[in-house]
């Protein structure tokens, strides 16, 4: 499928499809290298089918009788980037769900969770979904500093559907902002459904994760969990800042310096094969190039 592309201020927001083959593909043991940073990944991708739903009803419901044209384009391709992520993340979760009990304990955990979430108001969902934003923006800040540590040594296809998710988190990161804004979403409601987004999120990643790699044999390993807990420091480091900029009334996500070698790598998505580059071909020689940029 080709991409399409709406514009805002001159930006373009592509709506791509990734095709992705999991036959053969243990998905619970993606990451041999790292199978502590792999549970915490599966877990979170045990999440989306539930969370990106929750998202695209709760701004879809907030811009029926939007005036703004433009941003209801660009609301509409962010939709589309929205749905491709769930569809493919639940597609990697079939396997999980089918090897582990556990697996399958979450994904009820977080049908539930987000069940709840949606008998709360349309305004709350809203500035839910704008919180959510900020933190998958913020992560994939985290993930781009850490590429290599990460990702080093994982199967191509997952780190990819991993990485493809997070680079577009950055491509769209102000859109539900300017949701909310428009909206008129009052600045105490954000900052409580920011606590919600904050605990829901992280804790789902923290007890998930742990209830995945506890099932592995590498738990016995204490360098792992030395590991875990020093990218869980590194993790809030990145995200606690930002989440505390966003509760400021001036605040503008758009302002935020995004992390350069994502933006590179989506770039080279391919259409007609619906194909994105092996991170450690194509993206080693963008990472390469964004730092020396930088430096």
């Amino acid at each position: 499928m080709e991409a399409m592309s709406t514009k805002h201020g001159g930006a373009v927001l592509p709506v791509r499809r990734v095709r992705f083959d999991w036959d053969g593909v243990e998905t619970d043991q993606w990451h041999p290298a790292s199978p502590e940073f792999a549970a915490g990944a599966n877990a979170i991708s045990l999440l989306m089918p539930h969370a990106e739903p929750f998202v695209i009803a709760a701004v879809r419901r907030s811009t029926e009788n939007l005036d703004d044209a433009v941003l209801s384009a660009r609301v509409r391709a962010w939709e589309q980037q929205e749905a491709a992520h769930f569809r493919a993340h639940r597609n990697f979760n079939r396997s999980l769900t089918a090897n582990s009990v556990t697996a399958r304990l979450l994904d009820s955990l977080g049908r539930r969770v987000f069940a709840w979430l949606g008998r709360r108001s349309d305004a709350f969902a809203l500035s839910f979904a704008a919180a959510f934003e900020l933190v998958a923006f913020a992560s994939a800040r985290w993930a781009e500093a850490h590429l290599h540590r990460l990702f080093r040594g994982a199967d191509e296809d997952a780190a990819t559907l991993f990485l493809w998710h997070l680079a577009e988190e950055v491509e769209h990161k102000g859109i539900v902002h300017d949701v909310k804004r428009s909206a008129g979403v009052g600045s105490l409601l954000y900052r409580l459904s920011l606590v919600v987004a904050f605990v829901v999120l992280i804790g789902f990643t923290i007890v998930g994760g742990l209830s995945l790699f506890c099932r592995t044999r590498s738990a016995l390993n204490p360098l792992r969990w030395i590991r875990l807990v020093s990218w869980g420091f590194s993790l809030a480091f990145v995200l606690l800042p930002v989440l505390a900029m966003s509760t400021s009334d001036s605040f503008e996500p758009d302002t935020l310096v995004d992390p350069p070698w994502m933006h590179r790598w989506l770039s080279e998505y391919d259409p007609h094969t619906q194909t994105m580059p092996v991170w450690t071909r194509a993206g080693e020689g963008a990472l390469h190039s964004a730092k020396a940029d930088a430096a």
